[in-house]
């Protein structure tokens, strides 16, 4: 794998995503942040306050593996970067309930803010605007594939429209109007918090299909179906519905769909990716093609570039189309594997096998660094044997699949 960094891809897509952030309301700002925690490794969020001067904006628990640490929460829409006054105001909001903060901004921090985070006590971990973009383009949040080019992504207008309207399911708690924009900053300052019902605490289809590691695809076709109802809908002027939930529901509608808790342990972590990896539930080959080509490349790191993966994965093909073993069959981009482009063999890899491993939280993707990552609490358990009996269990899953076509 080579040691040089891949360019960025669009590099014009952070700065198009951050202008999107800043010019969304303050109440849709809100909203926005409310549904981006999960993604930043954050769970059992609750959202305690509005927005406000040195507040706590929510409470959650990050986790990486088996390794929690409760936090609470403040989030800032900023244009300039965060002032040491704003993280001694955020210490004192900690002081006495949290030995953790996280402090997150869609701008940076001066340096004395950063001296202060780190050195006070409660802790304050610090997330910019730079780190939020990097996760939005990496869980896709507020993108969509171009209906002209599938290589290149553009922004999602009804991701960020869902947010705004959002608000008019709080009309009746709270106006927009400057009155009561003042009364309500009266509120703020007397320093009593204002606790949200469960009722309004809402989350996106996205953000449960993420929580409950489904891909949002299907989640919507269980909304449309029936088999999940949603807390609010709301019509988008592109003629699509956005979803809501209510936080609090996320485990009676995984219990209702007979999902998965998730794994509360690092050896729990590893063995449902075992149990995944070793599946044979086969609609296509990806799955294992893409298993044994990535572990036959993978770093000391856990990683591999996915322009390696392309070529690797695309000669499996080749060796079992050259035995007389074709893995594939007609509609299948990769019956004829030597004359697929590596741009056509990315698509499919990042949008059917590696999709998949992402939604259950086993790999990362740097799209812009153009690296596919094993989760790094699975490959600091992984044992050798055990990667090798993947190894075997994919190559008996081609075979398996040979033998059906056949």
């Amino acid at each position: 794998m080579s040691s040089y960094p891949q360019p960025p891809i669009q590099p014009d897509l952070r700065r198009e995503l951050r202008m999107q952030l800043l010019a969304m309301s303050a109440r849709s700002f809100e909203f926005f942040a409310g549904n981006f925690l999960p993604y930043a490794g954050l769970e059992d969020i609750s959202v305690t306050r509005y927005v406000g001067d040195g507040g706590i904006d929510a409470e959650g628990t990050l986790v990486a593996g088996s390794w929690k640490l409760p936090l609470g929460i403040q989030v800032k829409r900023y244009r300039n970067n965060v002032q040491r006054p704003d993280i001694d105001r955020f210490v004192g909001a900690l002081s006495g309930r949290f030995s953790n903060g996280l402090f997150v901004t869609t701008a940076d921090y001066a340096r004395q803010a950063l001296q202060k985070a780190t050195t006070s006590v409660p802790r304050v971990l610090t997330l910019n605007g730079e780190q939020i973009v990097s996760l939005m383009i990496e869980h896709r949040l507020g993108l969509r594939a171009s209906p002209h080019n599938a290589e290149k992504l553009d922004i999602d207008g009804d991701y960020f429209a869902s947010f705004e309207a959002m608000k008019n399911l709080w009309s009746a708690r709270i106006s927009e109007s400057p009155a009561s924009y003042k009364a309500h900053v009266q509120q703020m300052a007397s320093d009593q918090p204002i606790d949200l019902n469960p009722d309004e605490d809402l989350i996106m289809l996205n953000t449960l299909g993420y929580a409950l590691r489904v891909d949002p695809a299907r989640l919507r076709r269980w909304v449309e179906d029936g088999t999940v109802v949603p807390d609010a809908v709301q019509p988008q002027s592109s003629g699509r519905s956005s979803y809501y939930f209510r936080r609090d529901h996320i485990e009676s509608i995984r219990r209702a769909l007979n999902l998965e808790q998730r794994p509360a342990s690092s050896q729990a972590w590893k063995q449902e990716f075992l149990d995944f990896a070793r599946s044979r539930n086969l609609s296509r080959s990806y799955k294992p093609v893409m298993i044994k080509a990535f572990f036959s490349l993978v770093d000391r790191e856990g990683k591999v570039s996915l322009e390696d993966l392309v070529r690797e994965f695309r000669n499996i093909y080749v060796q079992y189309v050259e035995l007389g073993q074709p893995l594939e069959r007609a509609g299948s981009l990769m019956v004829q594997p030597l004359t697929a482009s590596d741009q056509e063999i990315k698509r499919l890899i990042v949008n059917h096998p590696l999709e998949r491993f992402l939604i259950k939280n086993f790999m990362e993707y740097d799209q812009e660094q153009g690296i596919v990552r094993i989760a790094p609490y699975l490959w600091r358990e992984l044992l050798h044997y055990e990667v090798m009996d993947v190894l075997e269990r994919a190559d008996e899953q081609m075979r398996y699949y040979v033998s059906r076509e056949n």
